[in-house]
């Protein structure tokens, strides 16, 4: 597969994947507030900002300049696992820190699976 292609590709799963994170962000903002001792209108704002991510993810798919967009949404990707890692770290290890480190991995995967399509000729 070339590196257009697998960069439409993996920004359409990131966009899925963001969709589905906001959705169960929205549906799940009382008990994760508490979890992460978190007011819920930051969870709730976590799941908008997911929700327009993956409406610029999937716009991005559709791009003909398709690099520039894997370049941005790859260092996206990578601060945002790094973020959510801090976050998982500086918790009490318990079912919700681990949670967070499983998303800090798959988010990274993302940008990997970004940085191989960046590295394939298109």
């Amino acid at each position: 597969m070339d590196g257009r292609r697998l960069g439409q590709l993996t920004l359409r799963l990131d966009a899925a994947y963001c969709a589905l994170t906001g959705l169960c962000l929205l549906l799940f903002a009382g008990p994760l507030s508490e979890a992460l001792a978190l007011r819920s209108g930051v969870v709730f704002a976590a799941a908008v900002g997911s929700g327009v991510w993956a409406l610029i993810l999937g716009v991005a798919a559709s791009r003909a300049a398709l690099r520039p967009w894997l370049l941005r949404v790859f260092v996206a990707n990578v601060l945002a696992a790094g973020l959510i890692a801090a976050l998982a770290v500086s918790r009490p290890l318990d079912a919700v820190s681990v949670a967070l480190v499983a998303v800090s991995i798959e988010v990274a995967v993302f940008a990997v699976s970004q940085a191989v399509a960046l590295g394939r000729p298109a």
